[in-house]
């Protein structure tokens, strides 16, 4: 028993220690590993209304800015405001630009996204964190949505 032990510990990494104490390691291991993970990226986590005026900078936001035939004081004033119609221009235009983003993604990265849609909210959670910092940053705006808020409208924009 003392071989089984020895090289349990050994693979564990933890040499000079009983198979008790691998035991333990392993399991505390597994256990800083699972709490330790980040439901989100921290710079994702957050919209910032800065990160949605420097997107309305972009090529992108100008494109949207022209089709909606609105200038960026008009947007950004209209940021600035707490009324809920304000909140809710600003949110049609958020999702129509998302959208947008969401098409300028290659096919696989589309086909990707929509299967995780399909399979819930709960899944695409969890499967966030596996995308690319440039697929994560795209989706976000910049950071100019949550990321809360992308996965619920990617998923009603997907279905």
């Amino acid at each position: 028993m003392g071989a089984i032990a020895a090289l349990a510990a050994l693979t564990l990494g933890v040499t000079g220690t009983t198979a008790a104490q691998a035991t333990t390691h392993r399991e505390t291991a597994a256990a800083a590993s699972a709490s330790a993970a980040p439901e989100f990226d921290a710079a994702f986590e957050f919209s910032s209304p800065e990160a949605w005026a420097s997107y309305l900078d972009t090529p992108e936001g100008k494109e949207l800015l022209r089709e909606e035939g609105l200038t960026k004081q008009q947007v950004v004033s209209a940021a600035g405001t707490d009324g809920f119609a304000a909140k809710g221009f600003l949110d049609k235009l958020k999702k129509k630009a998302l959208k947008k983003a969401f098409n300028a993604l290659p096919d696989s990265w589309q086909k990707k996204l929509t299967d995780w849609a399909k399979k819930g909210k709960g899944y695409f959670k969890e499967k966030w964190n596996s995308l690319p910092g440039w697929v994560k940053k795209a989706l976000t705006l910049g950071g100019a949505i949550s990321v809360k808020t992308a996965i619920e409208w990617l998923i009603d924009i997907t279905l």
